[in-house]
């Protein structure tokens, strides 16, 4: 078999070549990842609060939610006649019109989907289609 002799040319090609493998790889070290962080990419958060309305007055699941998640109210009327339930505020005049107002029939059961924009109480209010009267507060975090 001959036997190749290394030359200096093919010597500093070699040298060039392991000169940019290893520049290569340190960029490559030194750049961010590509995976984006997980608070980027995951939806928000659901939050379940469920709500019974008796003759008595009502039970809430949970009193808080955090702030930029969708809560879902899953509404019960347990009592003897129809009820309006009303969760902050309803109408669109003010600025903070995160809220709704539902009328529950006896023995009626829906579900209302709110996304929490603003931190703060919202009044949970609950009464007849005529008056209602505030009964807790949801607090937005």
């Amino acid at each position: 078999m001959p036997v190749r002799q290394i030359t200096t040319a093919s010597l500093a090609g070699l040298r060039s070549l392991a000169l940019l493998f290893a520049a290569s790889a340190a960029l490559l070290a030194l750049a961010p990842s590509g995976s984006a962080c997980l608070q980027t990419t995951t939806p928000g958060a659901y939050t379940t609060v469920r709500v019974i309305v008796t003759d008595k007055g009502i039970t809430m699941s949970a009193t808080r939610g955090p702030r930029g998640s969708t809560a879902i109210f899953l509404l019960y009327n347990h009592a003897t006649k129809s009820r309006v339930v009303a969760v902050g505020d309803a109408s669109l005049k003010h600025l903070r019109g995160t809220g709704f107002a539902v009328k529950l029939a006896k023995n009626e059961r829906k579900r209302v989907l709110v996304y929490l924009t603003y931190r703060g109480p919202l009044p949970v209010a609950v009464g007849d289609a005529a008056k209602t009267h505030v009964k807790g507060v949801f607090i937005v975090t």
